[in-house]
């Protein structure tokens, strides 16, 4: 990596669901509060519509990640801005040069869909060298879309407690 590029983060997954499942599971806050540990997505689905990810009570610390859609192509493509206000450290907010970007791509294959997630315009310091915790763009989404993967296939999604 040189100096000018920034951390990226990039993380698929193949999902026995429909492309119209995946997406009703990825935008509906009903449903993202059952997979993503409490958390509520919100969100205008057109280009230009106001989109937050709310922390469920008790985790107001774990922030409000308010953002705007980019992209909205109906059971194939959201992309969003991701404003992260991290209240540990706030120093990292002057380190950025604007919200980070957050894509999913729903690719239909047979009776799967390929999900892929991409978090651009990181800072070093968003990625977690501990894989034993949820911080982290790193730990965080693998456990979010493992928990989506769960849910949609079984009924059930993983219930997460802190590593010991």
């Amino acid at each position: 990596m040189t100096t000018m590029e920034k951390p990226k983060f990039v993380y698929a997954t193949y999902i026995r669901t429909t492309p119209e499942e995946l997406w009703e599971a990825l935008t509906n806050g009903d449903f993202t509060v059952k997979y993503w540990m409490g958390f509520r997505f919100e969100g205008e689905l057109k280009a230009g519509g106001s989109m937050r990810i709310l922390p469920p009570k008790g985790k107001e610390q774990y922030g409000d990640h308010a953002g705007v859609i980019l992209v909205c192509e109906p059971m194939r493509k959201l992309i969003y801005t991701w404003n992260t206000k991290d209240k540990d450290q706030p120093d990292l907010d002057q380190k950025r040069d604007g919200p980070s970007r957050v894509t999913y791509e729903l690719t239909p294959m047979g009776s799967q869909v390929r999900l892929r997630v991409i978090h651009e315009n990181l800072l070093p310091e968003d990625l977690e060298t501990d894989p034993n915790t949820f911080k982290g763009i790193n730990n965080g989404w693998p456990a979010v879309i493992s928990s989506l993967k769960s849910l949609l296939e079984t009924g059930e999604a993983i219930t997460f407690s802190p590593p010991n």
